[in-house]
């Protein structure tokens, strides 16, 4: 089942020149730093991972900083307001590969747009309002306002399946105008802090929502000891390239604490109050894979599955940390996390139960993983380097369908109806390093992820596991069909050389990402590893031009996108396609190689 696109988290990025990466908010301070065949041709997890590119692309992107200080009256007082305005214009340069929309359920958002056509005119603002008192106690609080006007009304149907969209007479519902074309906007951070003194120790505690992603990762977070710690926007990362972490990071409802016990210990500590969920690209839009997902359409298959409420988690995450910096190891630092949590990205993303004559389909999100992770974080040689490793019980594993199968009939709330779970392993080791002054460039910096999972046992759910030993179809070629492995790994590099005062008060740069599946396709959801042969590629260049307080920055870059391809047999029992006895199947990013972009983004902020 195309709903159960979920298999990689859609994550939050932040890309720290220091080495290491910096949570949203700091913890220390208050203020910010449908068949089976289906299933099998289109790789399971892909939006999600979809999702986590977009944001290791958008970060690519620095944000433009001014603040507007506000004379509070009082020297105890201090009050700054920062306003981001950002606009971005992109235009499709693919072909539309009929092969990548071979039904109903995957053709609206590779049919929004054709060839040359612009699918993206959008306007961006963003803004911060901070409140400190005496440097002890403050708080924050912003949010985001957007309008892109060229964005249609209506959903587009390939031709040979206009009698079942998946939207009413494929007229887009208000949900799917108010995030995507607007005008709209949103409260983001709200949250109080305070420095509290006891003896000779300092407590910092916030309360509100914002949100806290500790770690050592740089281009995602999906095998980091902070996975789904904060639901992510990674609609707005498609929607907004250039966002900056803070604006993707979606806050959450907790109180939250960094208890600085000695120079070189402190605890840290985590309880969420509310439960959010990760967004993505909706179905029938751009950026979407499959038509079905996720809060926007009204139907999994129209007319015959209508769109419930999603079966989702709750209050009540809790993370507990301890940081230890020795003197002996000279400035390297060492955690210690464990997490007890729900996930915020779905492992159904449609999921179907079969009540008698009637069926309805929602999204499910699994509860209570446990996680016990270690970071580590060095510089050495002008390399900051962080390293981590977690395990993770009760993990959501990746789906083979959409419906329910087993004792559970309807759409009860019952841990049968959670998929399949497993024990896995995670790693993840980043590094980044500025390169001086050289005969090519004036200066630089080179960034780079490894991510690597392994899957230890399956603890439930076996037979609705989408890989080896649960879906009878993953014998072989268990990438191209979708399948997920035991074990999977990817990369991620980003170079950045710039050229200062090329003219009076002008910056030149090219930045360059790429990020590659070197093996296995993760069967943990959320993992954020790319699939063995997938790939993303951006070049660009950026142009920044400071006027007096103000810099005005404008990016030109294009994007492409592609992976493993090939003609399968459907497998036993399955509908015969459109070739005969086999299917095209595209794995990964490949379904997106017939939507390359060229993109253009100016921001400022005052």
């Amino acid at each position: 089942m195309l709903g159960a696109l979920t298999q990689y988290s859609n994550v939050v990025l932040i890309l720290e020149l220091t080495g290491s990466s910096l949570p949203v908010t700091s913890p220390t301070f208050g203020k910010p730093m449908k068949t089976d065949t289906e299933t099998r041709r289109r790789s399971l997890g892909l939006r999600f991972t979809l999702n986590a590119v977009g944001i290791a692309v958008a970060a690519m992107v620095a944000t433009p900083a001014s603040a507007v200080k506000i004379d509070s009256g009082s020297p105890d007082v201090e009050l700054t307001l920062d306003t981001t305005v950002r606009y971005n214009a992109a235009a499709r340069t693919g072909t539309r590969d009929l092969r990548l929309v071979p039904s109903n359920s995957v053709d609206e958002g590779n049919w929004l747009f054709d060839k040359n056509d612009l699918v993206l005119s959008r306007f961006d603002l963003y803004s911060e309002f901070d409140l400190t008192y005496k440097q002890n106690m403050g708080l924050r609080l912003s949010g985001s306002a957007w309008y892109d006007h060229n964005f249609p009304d209506k959903s587009r149907s390939d031709p040979r399946f206009l009698t079942s969209p998946n939207y009413a007479n494929n007229d887009f519902t208000p949900y799917i105008k108010r995030y995507y074309q607007g005008p709209s906007a949103e409260f983001m951070d709200a949250f109080a802090w305070s420095n509290v003194k006891l003896g000779d120790t300092t407590l910092n505690v916030k309360a509100g929502r914002f949100a806290w992603l500790p770690g050592e990762f740089l281009f995602g977070n999906g095998g980091s000891l902070s996975y789904s710690m904060a639901p992510n926007d990674g609609r707005k990362s498609d929607l907004s390239p250039g966002s900056s972490a803070k604006e993707t990071a979606i806050p959450i409802g907790q109180l939250a604490g960094t208890w600085q016990l000695r120079s070189d210990f402190s605890l840290m500590g985590q309880y969420t109050a509310e439960f959010r969920t990760s967004r993505i690209s909706e179905g029938g839009t751009f950026w979407s894979v499959a038509d079905v997902a996720l809060e926007g359409p009204q139907f999994i298959s129209n007319p015959a599955v209508p769109r419930v409420a999603p079966f989702k988690g709750g209050k009540g995450d809790v993370a507990l940390g301890a940081k230890w910096t020795p003197a002996a190891l000279d400035g390297d630092s060492l955690q210690l996390w464990y997490r007890k949590f729900d996930d915020k990205t779905p492992t159904w993303q449609n999921q179907v139960a079969i009540a008698g004559a009637a069926r309805t389909g929602r999204a499910v999100y699994a509860k209570d993983i446990e996680l016990l992770g270690l970071a580590y974080n060095t510089s050495r040689g002008g390399w900051g380097t962080g390293i981590e490793l977690n395990y993770r019980k009760n993990m959501p594993l990746a789906i083979r369908s959409g419906v329910a199968f087993g004792t559970s009939q309807g759409l009860v709330n019952d841990p049968a109806m959670e998929g399949p779970r497993g024990n896995t392993v995670h790693f993840l080791a980043s590094s980044v390093f500025t390169i001086n002054k050289n005969p090519i460039f004036d200066s630089g910096s080179l960034a780079m992820q490894f991510d690597a999972t392994h899957l230890q046992k399956i603890t439930s759910g076996a037979n609705l596991y989408n890989g080896e030993g649960g879906n009878a179809a993953c014998v072989d070629n268990l990438v191209l069909r979708g399948c997920s492995t035991r074990n999977a790994a990817s990369v991620g590099f980003s170079f950045t050389p710039t050229w200062q005062q090329v003219m009076p008060s002008v910056d030149v740069s090219m930045p360059v990402l790429l990020l590659y599946g070197l093996k296995g396709n993760a069967a943990a959801v959320g993992a954020g590893t790319l699939p063995q042969g997938s790939y993303l590629f951006k070049p660009g260049i950026r142009v920044e031009y400071l006027k007096g307080a103000y810099k005005h920055q404008f990016d030109l870059a294009y994007t492409a996108r592609g992976g493993k391809t090939g003609m399968l047999d459907n497998g036993a029992g399955a509908v015969k396609g459109h070739g005969g006895a086999q299917l095209f199947n595209a794995s990964g990013l490949a379904n997106f190689r017939d939507r390359n972009l060229v993109s253009f983004t100016y921001q400022t902020a005052f």
